[in-house]
């Protein structure tokens, strides 16, 4: 604020004083001195619209802003789900890949520790030590039967693969002789076809024809199929005795 004049004061004393001051109060000259309060003029002062304008912003630059936010999220969005969906993928190829180096391990350890040994059914008939395709890919008894428990039992073992309902499977017997395989073992699903074939004296073929009821062939070729599986072509030696 601005004043706009000087304040007023009394006149001086002794211009136009007629009567004299009384004893004990005011002035001399019988005037009392009350200085008159200023009076400030009105300035206009300038106004902040402007600048808040200029500071804010316009309808068009949220919808702006809210547009670009929108397509990060769902760029994150996409992103997010193709990490999640890749993940799953890899743990199914993982476990896909556990499982077939499962089965290949144990078809090896079951050809390889092969064993010429023939057995008997529940019935009492004589099996030759190796069979194929006679209702079971392959029948063969192994050696290396694990006994930590020692439990009262031979260490050979009875091992039947078979294919049943599009799966691969492996059945045990509890006992050498006398014994029905046990309960399945699935070893691979989705299996559309499987060729079994056999190396013995007179090269690869299709079925098994023991010379005698010990004989073993040298190698077999087992061809799996499916729609997830593909192709896969395993060729596994048999134990010591093969081809005999």
């Amino acid at each position: 604020m601005i004043p706009s004049a000087p304040p007023q004061l009394p006149p001086p004393c002794g211009e136009g004083d007629s009567a004299p001051a009384e004893r004990g109060g005011g002035s001399t000259c019988g005037h009392t001195h009350t200085p008159t309060p200023p009076r400030f003029a009105r300035v206009a002062l300038p106004t902040r619209g402007r600048e808040l304008n200029q500071s804010g912003f316009t309808l068009i630059e949220l919808l702006v802003g809210l547009f670009l936010f929108g397509v990060m999220a769902a760029a994150g969005t996409v992103l997010l789900g193709s990490a999640v969906q890749a993940g799953d993928s890899s743990r199914v190829l993982l476990n896909d890949a556990q499982a077939h180096i499962r089965l290949r391990a144990l078809l090896s350890a079951d050809t390889s520790q092969a064993a010429p040994r023939p057995w008997r059914d529940a019935e009492g008939r004589s099996r030759p030590a190796f069979s194929a395709n006679d209702g079971a890919l392959f029948t063969l008894v192994r050696r290396g039967w694990r006994n930590p428990d020692g439990a009262a039992r031979a260490s050979l073992q009875r091992v039947s693969w078979a294919i049943e309902g599009g799966k691969l499977i492996r059945r045990t017997a509890s006992m050498l002789d006398g014994d029905a395989p046990g309960s399945a073992t699935v070893l691979a699903s989705g299996i559309s076809s499987a060729r079994l074939r056999l190396f013995g004296r007179s090269g690869w073929q299709e079925t098994w024809a023991a010379t005698s009821p010990a004989a073993l062939p040298r190698a077999i070729e087992l061809t799996l199929a499916g729609k997830d599986l593909g192709q896969v072509r395993h060729v596994l030696l048999i134990g010591p005795g093969g081809a005999t």
